[in-house]
């Protein structure tokens, strides 16, 4: 399964970037992720691990995410390496006029393998994209202040 949403925001794309390099903002800005922690020194770049811990329907997921991309200023990406829910997902920053950058974020997940998982998945559709346009509202907000 895969989301995606796109905001425009009044800013420029190196400004965009350097807010999510820094992944302090991540968890403040997607609801539901309680935590999103590096594993070791490296904080940014390829490679680097986070523990990353979420809530869907009452139950924790925790995965362990690294970087696998990272272009400044036009993306960061992720994927997973362990975890109940495989996923990977990023976000890009593309320059749409002067002064003005469209982010948009992108999730694919894989539920896990049975009808339960899938059925699962379908009940939690509307409520993931609902949580990734909040979160590119959010995400508005903090940058254009």
């Amino acid at each position: 399964m895969e989301f995606a949403a796109a905001v425009t925001v009044k800013t420029t794309p190196e400004r965009a970037f350097d807010y999510f390099a820094d992944h302090h903002h991540v968890a403040e800005v997607l609801e539901g992720v309680s935590r999103w922690d590096p594993i070791g020194e490296q904080t940014g770049g390829i490679g680097a691990r986070y523990r990353v811990e979420m809530v869907a329907l009452g139950l924790p997921l925790r995965n362990v995410l690294r970087l696998n991309r990272w272009r400044r200023p036009h993306e960061i990406g992720w994927i997973s390496e362990s975890g109940l829910v495989k996923q990977e997902g990023g976000f890009t920053f593309t320059k749409v006029a002067p002064g003005s950058v469209k982010i948009g974020l992108r999730i694919a997940y894989e539920p896990p393998a049975s009808v339960i998982g899938a059925a699962v998945a379908r009940r939690l559709e509307g409520m993931v994209r609902r949580r990734l346009e909040r979160a590119l509202e959010r995400i508005r907000e903090s940058l254009e202040t």
